[in-house]
């Protein structure tokens, strides 16, 4: 028969304090208890949480315990690697508790045979991108603080990838002016189709095919959107000369490069010189890098 006596899972910040010590305790309470079939040391529980905004990043795992015979104190200690690309060396990371010893808040755990100590962990603020693999130490000591066994134990990686926006003209349309025969006025859907916001102001522009105005440089309209969201659309209207097979004017969204995204392919979209609606093709989705 065992015995919970204590069941909070140890939650930390990338840069805060933790207080590792919580935990669950499962203190044997007959000697002779049939556990030796289990391990003495091992992981379980690990997740891997990415997200475009720092503090929804994390990485976890579960690290088991039990003594060794003659053990007297358990101990273990949580280390957080990094590595910002695959082929490079991992690098410890520091604060918020990691890299330090702890043991349980029952000194006498580990007494027994049938003692269990299951510490869960939790790192959020993760930066982007990297990868990260928990490296879990566990220790053993008997009397006179003797060390009787030790044990490293290491998680699978976690990827965590920079999200970025991905802003595309998806159409043009284009309606009559009443009253103006020789001029349209065209409505651009401008969307983000990223995971993530374009958090900063970004240009739309409106270029004239330069067959539409003979003998005369395009003049390039330039409006602006402050913010598009995840998976959010605004429409922009412009107007220009009135469509037709010589006049195919060109929309595009972040000229600049201002947002930063990965994909520009899909930026621009020209009018058809037929003059229809326009559809931009498809994003394409990018697939994160591997991991080892």
């Amino acid at each position: 028969m065992v015995l919970a006596l204590l069941a909070t899972a140890a939650t930390t910040a990338f840069a805060g304090a933790a207080d590792r010590r919580a935990g669950t305790e499962l203190r044997g309470q007959r000697a002779g208890l049939a556990t030796a079939s289990l391990p003495r040391s091992h992981l379980t529980a690990f997740a891997c949480h990415t997200a475009p905004g720092p503090h929804d990043r994390s990485i976890s795992i579960r690290a088991v315990m039990r003594p060794v015979a003659g053990t007297k104190r358990m101990e273990m200690r949580f280390e957080l690697l990094t590595r910002q690309s695959l082929g490079a060396a991992f690098v410890e990371q520091t604060g918020g508790g990691l890299g330090a010893w702890i043991s349980p808040t029952d000194p006498t755990l580990g007494q027994r045979p049938g003692d269990i100590w299951i510490v869960p962990d939790l790192v959020r603020d993760l930066p982007a991108p990297g990868y990260y693999r928990y490296r879990v130490s566990f220790r053993w000591t008997g009397a006179k603080g003797r060390v009787l066994a030790t044990r490293t134990r290491s998680s699978i990686e976690c990827y965590q990838p920079l999200f970025h926006p991905d802003l595309l003209v998806s159409t043009v349309t284009i309606q009559p002016i009443p009253d103006k025969p020789n001029k349209d006025e065209y409505v651009a859907a401008i969307e983000n189709d990223g995971p993530a916001p374009a958090a900063v102001p970004f240009a739309v522009t409106f270029t004239p095919a330069a067959s539409a105005l003979p003998g005369a440089a395009p003049v390039i309209v330039t409006k602006t959107i402050e913010r598009l969201d995840a998976g959010a659309t605004r429409t922009v209207a412009f107007v220009g000369p009135a469509c037709s097979a010589a006049a195919a004017p060109t929309v595009v969204v972040d000229p600049d490069n201002t947002v930063g995204e990965t994909d520009l392919t899909n930026n621009s979209l020209t009018v058809d010189p037929s003059c229809p609606t326009v559809t931009s093709a498809p994003a394409s989705t990018p697939t994160p890098p591997p991991t080892s």
